[in-house]
């Protein structure tokens, strides 16, 4: 039974055996029950809701707004850019400044050019644009010489290739040495970050848009400043272009919902700044058992800001820009509904009890009215099994907490259509979705959760036994460098056995332990009181392959299309380590009338033909 708290209460981390020694029914043994596990795993969730972290520091000069327009700079704190190296580069001096109105001569010295004859200077005069007034050879003697000119605008004095591009340029601010192997990138952001200009970094480690390297969008390949937006500096490696520093701040305080090792091939991806919903749902639920007020308030005010005006939600964001894809997903939708409730009865606090009540708006806009099955979302025709277990769990929750019976009854509509139209009555199990049959992991794990929270112990006992087709054992986890199945950060030296995520129905699935999933077992088999030490010393011993504390997702990487799964330590996997381990019914508890669900089973199981 949930306990509603009238004023909000911080609760505080229960130590683990004390947890276990209360719950008898989830005794497992002590060797496996590691409080040091658990307490990393909550840390590492913690750390999920910073912003990334990079190894190289960079700053702007000052604070430029978003309607300026020119020239940006900062400088790079060179003593924690990892491996880098120096290298002399082309030069180019004018023997004067030379301003709007000079006439005379334009002249001025090179150096550390090996082929003078591959150069020429090249000045330019801006007035209403950038026009060529003079193009030179370099003079054997270390000089060059334009002759008599007149200048009407604004001058650049720029070096350039037999490609003409542009090598250096005539400026104050040019060095003689600058970086090797990485860049600074400097970005300004409207709806998203456009790409202005790429500048060296100096031995000092300043860097200026005066003298890039390559511009965008800039006339004639004219370095002139940036555009308006809100300014964005990058340390980017130039051998693979991935970032080593940014000054970005995420504009939302969402969890990230992996760790990418910054050599990892993906890591250019931005996947390391990416929250999918369903994470975040999951790390309010987490950080509610924790008593971590400020992480999950602070979740859910920017679930607040995100969530559209039919009460959906995009599938994942990014937390610097937001929205990345308009997709809405029934299921993640439902667990924020359901982790906004575990938020409130925790702490006490209604603050958003709004969103979860637009949340319920949304999914009665995808409910069947036929069957009472939730609809997978607005651009799909299919109705799957997990996301009607997750909103059953959310109706009938929200139905409790607010009273409203018109919820109570959505989620005994989804109940009925579960055990109706989801229920594979040949086999005893649940398909994946109406009239999909194919085998995964969760549609059996979590419909067993789901039937013995409604008492259907006899249903139950054939989905858990469903699921011993996806069991993993033997396994293995150790570094590659296949493209395929990369990993060279995160390896033990255990014997792993877990379950995986796809069977029947799925060509060429991967045979890999998916924590995740496996963590769904583990809390459904703690449930039935069945001894889970072996499954858990598992997760545990592939938790400790990073130094972090996080949970790898998978044990070994699978990328061949459609299937994408990585050996990163995730916040799905180590949030369902972290609520399971300290309470398996923390989410997803038991009904409060079993009784009425026994009562109604023969008319609640009926063979969708004898609906016609």
């Amino acid at each position: 039974m949930r306990i509603k708290l009238a004023k909000r209460v911080i609760v505080a981390v229960p130590v683990i055996t004390l947890l276990m020694s209360l719950l008898p029914m989830y005794t497992i043994p002590v060797a496996s029950a590691s409080e040091s596990n658990v307490s990393r795993s909550l840390n590492w969730l913690q750390k999920q809701t910073d912003p990334p972290y990079y190894p190289a520091q960079l700053s702007l000069s000052q604070n430029y707004s978003d309607d300026y327009t020119g020239h940006v700079e900062g400088n790079v704190d060179l003593s924690a850019l990892p491996d880098h190296t120096l290298k002399t580069v082309p030069l180019i001096e004018s023997n004067e400044s030379y301003a709007s109105g000079y006439t005379g001569e334009v002249s001025g010295t090179w150096r550390n050019i090996d082929s003078p004859k591959n150069y020429s200077v090249v000045i330019y005069d801006k007035t209403d644009m950038n026009y060529e007034i003079a193009r030179v050879g370099l003079n054997s003697d270390g000089t060059w010489n334009a002759g008599q000119l007149r200048i009407h605008g604004t001058p650049s004095i720029v070096l350039v290739d037999s490609e003409n591009k542009i090598r250096a340029y005539a400026d104050p601010d040019s060095a003689e040495q600058v970086v090797s192997e990485y860049e600074v990138w400097i970005y300004s952001v409207t709806d998203m970050p456009y790409l202005q200009a790429k500048v060296p970094i100096k031995q000092n480690g300043d860097f200026s848009t005066r003298n890039p390297i390559d511009v965008w969008g800039l006339d004639e390949g004219i370095a002139n400043g940036v555009s308006a937006g809100g300014k964005i500096a990058r340390v980017v490696r130039v051998a693979d272009e991935k970032v080593y520093g940014t000054t970005e701040v995420p504009k939302y305080q969402l969890i990230r919902s992996y760790h990418v090792p910054i050599d990892d091939p993906a890591s250019i991806s931005g996947v390391d700044s990416r929250s999918w919903l369903y994470d975040d749902a999951l790390a309010v639920m987490a950080f509610s058992m924790a008593g971590d007020y400020g992480r999950a308030s602070a979740i859910l005010s920017s679930l607040t800001q995100l969530q559209n005006a039919d009460g959906s939600f995009a599938f994942s964001y990014d937390i610097y820009t937001g929205p990345l894809d308009v997709t809405k997903r029934s299921g993640s939708i439902a667990w924020v509904g359901d982790s906004v409730i575990k938020y409130e009865e925790t702490f006490g606090d209604a603050t958003y009890r709004g969103l979860a009540l637009r949340i319920a708006d949304y999914l009665l806009t995808q409910q069947d009215p036929s069957t009472g099955s939730i609809r997978g979302g607005p651009d799909v025709r299919w109705y799957s099994t997990e996301h009607n277990i997750d909103a059953y769990f959310f109706f009938r929750n929200l139905g409790e907490l607010t009273g409203n019976e018109n919820y109570t009854h959505t989620a005994k509509e989804i109940q009925n259509a579960l055990l109706t139209h989801h229920w594979n009555h040949g086999e005893q199990r649940f398909n994946q979705g109406i009239g999909d049959p194919a085998a995964a992991l969760d549609t059996n794990s979590w419909g067993a959760i789901f039937l013995e929270a409604i008492g259907r112990y006899d249903l139950s006992e054939t989905a858990t036994a469903y699921i011993d087709q996806f069991e993993v054992n033997n396994a293995s986890m150790s570094l590659s460098n296949d493209p395929q199945s990369y990993n060279m950060s995160y390896q033990t030296s255990a014997v792993l056995s877990g379950y995986k995520p796809y069977g029947d129905g799925y060509p060429d699935a991967p045979n890999v332990i998916w924590t995740e999933g496996t963590w769904g077992v583990i809390n459904l088999f703690m449930r039935q009181g069945k001894d889970v030490s072996h499954l858990v010393d598992s997760m545990f011993a592939m938790q400790n392959a990073d130094p972090e504390g996080g949970l790898a997702y998978t044990n070994q990487g699978y990328a061949p299309l459609p299937y994408k799964l990585h050996v990163w330590p995730s916040a799905a996997g180590t949030a369902w380590q972290y609520i399971t381990m300290m309470d398996p019914k923390g989410i997803w508890d038991d009904d409060r009338n079993h009784e009425t669900a026994e009562s109604s089973a023969d008319s609640s199981i009926r063979n969708p033909a004898d609906l016609d």
